[in-house]
């Protein structure tokens, strides 16, 4: 293949969502760029704290104490730019990926029952339906043969309530994200 084609099939991939998007790879903060496999304090000198921090998934131990193994920060610069999601592991940048564009949020401001989306992540449903009525945290969790200690990923339960005649709603979360969203009973 001629060199030319091979540049011109390069980003018709691109473009077709054939290659992941180098961008997804990094995040840029004013003039510098963490990576993955940096360290959390080269994030934190570089991009400052991050909107919000969540565990998504931590071991238990055989006494009982618990350590978090993996933790997700979003990074929310506004409706102009798309919010940057980055999980850690180990004190490692392991992973770096875009969510929708950034908002800002209306501070007491609840969001209509039908905006509750599987799909959507922690910050978005914070910021666009504030905090729920009530919560409660479960977890799932699976021992590894051989090892110690179990590995459990973080679910919750979030509920929302329109008030007086109005249907509530149960929002499940597991690690950071909406796998479900259920009606409760109306009072």
């Amino acid at each position: 293949m001629r060199p030319h084609a091979r540049v011109f099939t390069l980003i018709v991939l691109l473009l077709a969502g054939g290659l992941p998007l180098l961008a997804d790879a990094s995040i840029r903060c004013g003039g510098n760029i963490v990576q993955r496999g940096d360290s959390t304090f080269d994030l934190l000198a570089i991009c400052g704290e991050p909107t919000l921090r969540e565990p998504v998934r931590f071991s238990l131990l055989p006494d009982g104490r618990s350590a978090i193994a993996v933790e997700r920060w979003y990074y929310n610069r506004g409706p102009q730019r798309l919010v940057r999601i980055v999980d850690i592991r180990d004190g490692r940048v392991q992973r770096i990926d875009s969510g929708g564009y950034g908002f800002n949020r209306v501070p007491g401001s609840r969001c209509p029952a039908q905006q509750l989306q599987r799909g959507m992540n922690r910050l978005e449903l914070l910021a666009r339906c504030g905090e729920p009525d009530a919560t409660q945290t479960l977890e799932i969790g699976r021992f590894k043969p051989g090892h110690a200690r179990r590995l459990v990923a973080v679910r919750e339960e979030w509920y929302y309530d329109y008030g007086s005649g109005q249907i509530p709603r149960i929002v499940h979360l597991q690690a950071g994200k909406v796998i479900r969203v259920e009606q409760g009973r109306r009072r």
